[in-house]
């Protein structure tokens, strides 16, 4: 009798992920397995950390918006050759095996409403140090179709993530994503949390544990202004940039006439209820009854690591009759690195990785740019990644 097994093929990547709260670059090596044919994956991180901006880095990053535009395609091509040189290290230092980078750059632009959007990070300046394909500027062509260019985490989260109904990042922007088949951007969060704390210690970056926001009580005034702005009151889809954060959100946190630890309550409210609306609308959405199966929540994120938010958040969650969940700890920390390393299998494949409904966009699309190593062959990722199944 014939036998034949069926083995599920491996690909090991990077993921970077750099994010508007300005913590870092993210950098997430893992091991994926699925089938192509049947489009069922699942995932390892092999290792993960965080490379923290120095302060020129964080100020040179935090000013871009302002440059000329020479400037900022100077700035542009300097930051490849810091992702270059920071990814070439990583693999080196760990001795990772890796057949794929994908980057998610630096957002210093989005503007859907006027169709452009801008991550920093020069795809061919960054392929000049490694030895594989390197996928980039992941959002531009969803852009170009009419979509939001965000959010992309769905995506991973349909095939990654099968095991949660929502998933929930708490990023420099909150984001949510349903079953891998909608997802918007929620509210603001550890960008305006962060830069609150700066102003209140410039010593921190965060707020360690929520501590700061512990100690303040809730402005009603000022959470009524957050509450009440138009963004609100937009249907998915719909995406947040830095932008829009700077000339709506931090004018209203006045630090000149509020004490900073009241403001920081204040706005983890405001974030709580923000999350607690979006999986209520979840929620109604999947027609869940009282007696249906409770739903679960995933939170990942920096912002995961705040007690006092998550304190309330879960408080109003159990409220609903939705339970969140946890996860290991480098989850937590790099799933949107993670997800980017996916996209970046999947542009490879040249299997979408981008839904239009989610983004709004008139298609789905297969997003990214491939920059080849120096030293490749032209048909690199038409033989490299066609792995087929071993018969026996």
């Amino acid at each position: 009798m014939k036998i034949t097994i069926e083995i599920m093929a491996s690909y090991v990547g990077i993921g970077c992920m750099s994010g508007s709260s300005l913590d870092g670059l993210d950098i997430c090596c893992v091991e994926f397995t699925g089938d192509r044919e049947t489009d069922v994956w699942g995932y390892r991180i092999v290792k993960a950390d965080t490379l923290p901006y120095d302060r020129e880095w964080t100020s040179r990053l935090a000013g871009a918006r302002n440059l000329s535009g020479e400037a900022l395609i100077r700035l542009h091509v300097e930051y490849g050759h810091l992702l270059g040189k920071s990814i070439k290290k990583y693999i080196d230092d760990h001795s990772l095996n890796v057949e794929f980078v994908s980057s998610h750059g630096h957002t210093i632009f989005h503007n859907p409403a006027q169709s452009y959007t801008f991550q920093l990070g020069d795809g061919e300046t960054v392929s000049r140090y490694l030895d594989c394909p390197f996928v980039c500027n992941f959002r531009n062509k969803d852009v170009a179709f009419g979509g939001q260019g965000a959010p992309f985490v769905p995506c991973g989260e349909k095939y990654l993530f099968q095991a949660y109904d929502i998933c929930i990042n708490l990023g420099g922007i909150a984001n949510i994503g349903v079953h891998g088949s909608k997802g918007y951007d929620i509210s603001p969060c550890n960008y305006v949390m962060n830069k609150l704390a700066s102003d209140h210690d410039p010593s921190l970056t965060f707020d360690p544990d929520g501590r700061i926001a512990s100690q303040g009580q809730i402005l009603n005034n000022v959470l009524e202004k957050l509450d009440s702005l138009p963004f609100y009151l937009q249907p998915p889809p719909k995406s947040l940039g830095a932008e829009w954060i700077e000339e709506n959100v931090l004018p209203i946190l006045d630090t000149t006439t509020y004490k900073i630890p009241d403001l920081m309550r204040t706005f983890v409210e405001h974030v709580a209820c923000k999350l607690a609306e979006a999986c209520q609308s979840a929620k109604l959405m999947a027609g869940k009854q009282p007696s249906a199966k409770t739903m679960t929540v995933l939170l990942t994120g920096g912002g995961a690591f705040n007690k006092t938010l998550v304190k309330i958040f879960r408080g109003k969650l159990e409220k609903l009759k939705m339970l969140l969940n946890s996860s290991d700890k480098d989850t937590i920390c790099f799933k949107e690195a993670l997800v980017f390393a996916f996209l970046g299998l999947r542009c490879i494949f040249g299997e979408p990785n981008v839904f239009k409904e989610v983004t709004g966009g008139a298609s789905d699309s297969v997003s990214g740019s491939i920059h080849l190593p120096v030293s490749t062959a032209n048909d690199y990722c038409l033989t490299y990644f066609q792995k087929k199944k071993t018969i026996i």
